[in-house]
């Protein structure tokens, strides 16, 4: 080892330390103990700096990785919004035109309704006078009925007066003479007309 033999190396040349025998020998086995902590010490360094070099090496692999992926999310990111902001525009040219012929169709739905309202006005007032003429007409045709059922409630009676006098004019004249007549079931008539209530 590196290390060991150095530490040898300067133990051994015993003219530049001017140490005996014994000196040395206590001196080598210090020497020797040190350099296995030194070597002990050095391995873990270098162990350790071996696992944090790989490790940052993982860690700096994935963060190009996970880079290259954002790049890619943004590429792709920017190419939709490139294609939504086409999409949006000739949309808002179609969405325009509609608006405008929409816009159009609707002032002249408002002419349309500007000149036939007049026409409608009189139409409106045309039919209500109509409507109220056959009312009257109606009112009329109802008392001209009433007078009708009147006169047949009339005739009714004459005719009843007509068939009670000639069905039996002397047994008739003699009961209306004669106080105690013998006819009981004496027919008063038709009913009297009533007028509907309205």
């Amino acid at each position: 080892m590196p290390i060991k033999r150095l530490y040898h190396k300067l133990t051994t040349d015993t003219e530049a330390t001017g140490f005996d025998s014994d000196t040395l020998v206590e001196r080598r086995k210090d020497s020797d103990v040190k350099g296995q902590r030194l070597q002990l010490i050095v391995y873990t360094a270098l162990f350790a700096f071996i696992v944090l070099a790989a490790y940052g090496y993982y860690l700096i692999f994935n963060l190009t990785h996970d880079v290259h992926s954002l790049s890619n999310d943004v590429r792709q990111m920017t190419q939709s919004v490139n294609k939504m902001s086409q999409s949006v525009n000739s949309n808002m040219i179609i969405i325009s035109d509609n608006i405008i012929r929409m816009q159009e169709s609707t002032a002249l739905m408002a002419k349309i309704v500007a000149k036939t309202m007049p026409e409608m006005s009189n139409n409106t007032t045309k039919m209500t006078q109509i409507a109220q003429n056959v009312s009257n007409r109606i009112d009329g045709m109802s008392t001209n009925i009433q007078t009708m059922s009147v006169g047949i409630v009339a005739m009714q009676r004459d005719m009843w007066n007509m068939n009670r006098t000639f069905s039996n004019p002397a047994e008739s004249v003699m009961d209306s003479m004669v106080p105690w007549s013998t006819r009981k079931n004496v027919s008063h008539g038709p009913m009297p007309f009533q007028r509907p209530v309205r």
